[in-house]
C-alpha cells in the first residue's frame, strides 16, 4: 500500500479560475466541495488551483479555505492589463506545466489559447467547463468575426468539454465532437445534521418551533435576484405574520446589498428578513428551513437548489429552460415559477400545508442524493481526466459516503492561527495513551490486545491525588471494548478522577479492510473514508462505554494525516493532540518532520473551533534558537544518530531534543525543556506517557517492577518542580480550550442519543 500511495501521488490535476478567494464564485465553491470527494476516491491524486484574475490576497491564508487543494497561486498580487495577464499566464505554465498530468480549466482565462496550446504541445490532458453561459458557442461569439474561425480551432486543443446543465451541453454539442462532450451536472452534499442545529439556528434568528422559515443561498447581487423574494414577503406574511426569509451568502455586489437591507426596512421587514452572511457550513442553515426560495435569472445550474432538496426542503425557484427543469418536477420535487403571482400561490400552497412540504421534501431528498451525490460526480470527473484507474478499487468502494468537510488541518500550516495564551499560570495537561500492551519491537497484529495493564493505573493515581492532576485518558478500541480495559476507567471516571478521550490505533480498530504494516499503522495514511469510519466506530464505542461523548483526540502513533481534521470536525471534537514536535513519525510519507510545528496551542481551522495542543516537545541547546529547526533535520536523521552526531551534540550541551514524557527522557531532561519552553513563552505543557508503562514488561521503558517505582518517582518528582519551581498548576483541556471558567464545569459531556 505504502509505494503504491508514493508513485501515485505524483498524479496532479492544476485547475483554473479567473476569481476566487477572497471574492467568491459558485464554481470556486464547487470545486472545493468537489476536490475534497475526489480526494477520498483517489488518494493519490492532488488537486492543486491556479487563479488568474483575483489579485492575491495580502492575507496568505484568505487562499487556505480548503484543505484538498494542495497549493493555490495567483497570477499577481494586483490587477493586471490583458497584455500583462496572458503574458504571466504563460510564463507560469512554461515553469509549472510539468508537474500537472491534466489541465481543467473551469473559466475560460487564455483568451490567446497560448497557454491552453503549451499545455497540449507538453502532453497534458486539457478539460473545459461550461458553467453559466459559457458554452463553445457563446465563448465564440465574444470574439471578434474575423477571429471567431481561429478562436473555433483554438477552443478544439480541448480533449474534454464538461456542460454542466443539459442546456450547456446541448449547445456545446452543437461544435464540438460528441464523443469530447459530457454532461456532468454539480454535485451535491449534504452530511445529516444533529437535531440540535435546527433549534439552535432558529433561536438564533427568532424564530419559534412553529415559525415558517424561508431560506435562500447564494451571492447578494442582481443576478441571483434576492430582491424579488423580499418585495414578495408582504404578500405571504399577510397570511403567516411571523414567516422569515434568510439570505445566506456574501455582499458580492455591496451596494446592491444595501439596497436590499433599505427595501426590507421600507417595507417594514427589518426582523422578517435575516442577513447571515457567506457560511462556510451552511448545511445547519439548510436544516432550520422549511423551504427554499431561489429567484436567479441566470445560472449554469443552480447547485443550492438540488443541495437544499437533498436536505429535504421544498423548492420554489425560477423557472431557467434546460437548466433546472430537469430536476424541480412541479408538484412533485417543488415548483417552478415565473413572476411573483406564480411565485406567492406556490409559496402559501407549501406553507398552508405541513404535509404537502413534508412529502415534497421528501421526494425531492430521493431524487437530488440518487442523481446529484457527490461521490457519483467526483467519479465522473476523475474518469474525465484520465484517472478512473486511481481510483481506490476493493475492498475500499463500499464505504459510506463521510459528507466531510475541507476546512482544517493537522499538517498544513496555511490552515494554523496561534490561540491566545492562558492569563495566570502556566498550565500542564497530563494526557494517558489507554492502550493495548504490544511488543513493540515486533510487526503489528490484530490480535495484541491484552488490556490488563490498565488495573494498574491506580499507581499513578496516588501521585495525581498528591498533585491535584486529573487526566485524560485517550483511550483506543481494545481499551474501549473490553471489560478489562473499560472497568478501570469507569470507576475512576465515576469518581471524577479523570476524562476520557479518543486514541485511535488503526491496525485493532474496526472496519478491517486495510492490510496490517507499518505504514498503515500510521492512520493519517489510510483512505480519508475509512479514517473516518474508524474514528466515527470508536468515537460511537467511547459513548456506549462511558456515557460520555469524548472532545479531544489523538492519532495513535501521532500519525495524522491529510484529512485527520476535517475527520474531527465532523465528528464534533474541540481538541486534538496528534502532533509530536521534533518527532517526525518513522515511514510516515505524508510527511517528513514537525521541526517547524510550534508546540504552542494553536487553531487548525479557519473557523477557530478545533484546538491543536501538541504534546509538549522541542529543541534545547545553545545552537537550538538561531540554528535548531535548520540543523535539526540533519542531526537527528537516522544515519546521523547511528554515529552518535546527536549525542555528542547533546552531551556539549550544543543541541538535544527532548519530549515531556517520564518514558525514555531523564527528570533532568524534562525540566531542561520546561525552562527553555517558559524562556520561549509557553505557558501549556503537556505531559503524556502510556498506560501499559505502569505494569511491568510492557514497554521499553518499564521491564521490571523497580522501573515501575522509578517511573512513578519521576512523576512525583515533575509535579513539585511544576508547582514549587514554574509556579504553573495541573489543568484540564478543557481549560486549555475554554479558559479558566470551564473549570467549573469540568465533568465530561454525556454522549447524545443514538
Amino acid at each position: 500500500m505504502g509505494g503504491e500511495a508514493t508513485a501515485r501521488r505524483r498524479d496532479r490535476v492544476l485547475h483554473i479560475l479567473k476569481y476566487y478567494r477572497p471574492a467568491f464564485t459558485g464554481e470556486g465553491v464547487f470545486l472545493e466541495r468537489s476536490s475534497a470527494v475526489m480526494q477520498e476516491l483517489a488518494p493519490g491524486v492532488e488537486h492543486e488551483l491556479l487563479v488568474t484574475h483575483t489579485p492575491a490576497p495580502a492575507d496568505p491564508a484568505e487562499a487556505a479555505a480548503c484543505s484538498t487543494l494542495a497549493r493555490v497561486s495567483y497570477l499577481s498580487p494586483r490587477p493586471l492589463g490583458s497584455v500583462a495577464l496572458h503574458g504571466r499566464l504563460v510564463w507560469w505554465m512554461l515553469r509549472n506545466l510539468h508537474r500537472y498530468r491534466t489541465v481543467h480549466v473551469r473559466t475560460h482565462a487564455d483568451w490567446y489559447f497560448l497557454s491552453y496550446l503549451l499545455a497540449r504541445l507538453s502532453g497534458r490532458r486539457l478539460v473545459l467547463s461550461a458553467t453559466l453561459d459559457d458554452s463553445l458557442p457563446v465563448l465564440v461569439s465574444r470574439y471578434r468575426p474575423g477571429l471567431r474561425g481561429l478562436a473555433r480551432r483554438g477552443f478544439g486543443l480541448f480533449q474534454a468539454y464538461v456542460g454542466i446543465s443539459p442546456k450547456l451541453d446541448t449547445e456545446t454539442r452543437g461544435m464540438a465532437p460528441a464523443g469530447r462532450c459530457h454532461l456532468i451536472p454539480c454535485g451535491i452534499t449534504a452530511p445529516p445534521q444533529p437535531p440540535a442545529e435546527r433549534a439552535r439556528i432558529r433561536a438564533a434568528i427568532g424564530a419559534a418551533p412553529e415559525d415558517p422559515v424561508l431560506l435562500f443561498v447564494g451571492g447578494l447581487c442582481e443576478r441571483k435576484d434576492p430582491l424579488f423574494l423580499i418585495e414578495a414577503l408582504p404578500r405571504l406574511r399577510a397570511r403567516h405574520p411571523r414567516l422569515k426569509l434568510v439570505l445566506v451568502g456574501p455582499a458580492v455586489e455591496p451596494d446592491y446589498a444595501d439596497g436590499l437591507r433599505e427595501t426590507a426596512a421600507r417595507l417594514g421587514l427589518a426582523e422578517a428578513v435575516v442577513f447571515a452572511g457567506e457560511q462556510r457550513n451552511p448545511h445547519p442553515w439548510f436544516a432550520a428551513a422549511d423551504m427554499l426560495v431561489f429567484a436567479s435569472r441566470l445560472e449554469g445550474f443552480g447547485t443550492v437548489v438540488p443541495e437544499g432538496m437533498a436536505h429535504g426542503l421544498p423548492v420554489v425557484v425560477r423557472h431557467l429552460p434546460g437548466v433546472n427543469d430537469s430536476f424541480v418536477h412541479e408538484g412533485r420535487t417543488g415548483f417552478l415559477f415565473q413572476d411573483e403571482e406564480s411565485f406567492a400561490a406556490a409559496a402559501l400552497r407549501l406553507l398552508d400545508d405541513a404535509e404537502l412540504r413534508r412529502r415534497i421534501g421528501a421526494a425531492a431528498r430521493d431524487f437530488a442524493q440518487a442523481n446529484f451525490g457527490m461521490r457519483g460526480i467526483a467519479a465522473r470527473y476523475l474518469g474525465v481526466y484520465g484517472l478512473a484507474d486511481r481510483m481506490l478499487g476493493p475492498p475500499f468502494v463500499g464505504l459510506p459516503e463521510t459528507g466531510l468537510g475541507c476546512t482544517a488541518s493537522v499538517l498544513d500550516a496555511r490552515f494554523h492561527a496561534p490561540a491566545p495564551p492562558p492569563a495566570g499560570q502556566p498550565l500542564l495537561l497530563t494526557t494517558v495513551d489507554a492502550e493495548e500492551s504490544f511488543d513493540w519491537g515486533r510487526p503489528f497484529s490484530r490480535d495484541a490486545v491484552d488490556v490488563r495493564a490498565m488495573a494498574a493505573q491506580h499507581l499513578a493515581h496516588r501521585v495525581f491525588e498528591r498533585h491535584g492532576v486529573v487526566p485524560v485518558y485517550l483511550a483506543d478500541w481494545p481499551v474501549v471494548s473490553q471489560d478489562n480495559g473499560r472497568a478501570p476507567l469507569r470507576e475512576l471516571l465515576r469518581d471524577g478522577l479523570c476524562d476520557v478521550g479518543t486514541q485511535l490505533h488503526p491496525w485493532v480498530n474496526p472496519p478491517f479492510l486495510e492490510e496490517v504494516s507499518a505504514h498503515a499503522s500510521y492512520v493519517g495514511n489510510l483512505p480519508a473514508a475509512l479514517e473516518y469510519e474508524k474514528a466515527r466506530r470508536l468515537t460511537e464505542a467511547i459513548g456506549e462505554a462511558f456515557g460520555v461523548t469524548p472532545r479531544i483526540y489523538r492519532t495513535g502513533r501521532f500519525g495524522a494525516g491529510r484529512r485527520t481534521a476535517d475527520i474531527l470536525k465532523r465528528l464534533g471534537y474541540l481538541v486534538d493532540s496528534s502532533v509530536s514536535v521534533c518527532w517526525p513519525p518513522e515511514g510516515a510519507d505524508w510527511q517528513r518532520g514537525r521541526w517547524t510545528v510550534s508546540a504552542q496551542p494553536h487553531w487548525i481551522d479557519r473557523e477557530r473551533t478545533l484546538l491543536e495542543v501538541p504534546a509538549s516537545a522541542g529543541l534545547v541547546g545553545r545552537l537550538a534558537f538561531r540554528h535548531g529547526q535548520r540543523l535539526a533535520p540533519l542531526v537527528f536523521h537516522p544515519l546521523a544518530q547511528r554515529v552518535a552526531i546527536s549525542a555528542a551534540l547533546s552531551h556539549l550541551g550544543l543541541l538535544e531534543r527532548i519530549r515531556l514524557s517520564p518514558e525514555g527522557m531523564t527528570i533532568e531532561e524534562a525540566k531542561r525543556l520546561v525552562r527553555s519552553m517558559l524562556a520561549e513563552g509557553h505557558r501549556v505543557f503537556v505531559v503524556t506517557y502510556h498506560s501499559p508503562s505502569l505494569a511491568p514488561g510492557n514497554t521499553p521503558y518499564t521491564r521490571t517492577a523497580e522501573d515501575v517505582r522509578r517511573f512513578l518517582d519521576w512523576l512525583d518528582e515533575f509535579y513539585a518542580f511544576f508547582r514549587e519551581e514554574v509556579g504553573g498548576r495541573p489543568a484540564t483541556w478543557q481549560e486549555v480550550r475554554f479558559g479558566p471558567q470551564a473549570v467549573a464545569a469540568r465533568a465530561p459531556e454525556p454522549a447524545e442519543a443514538g
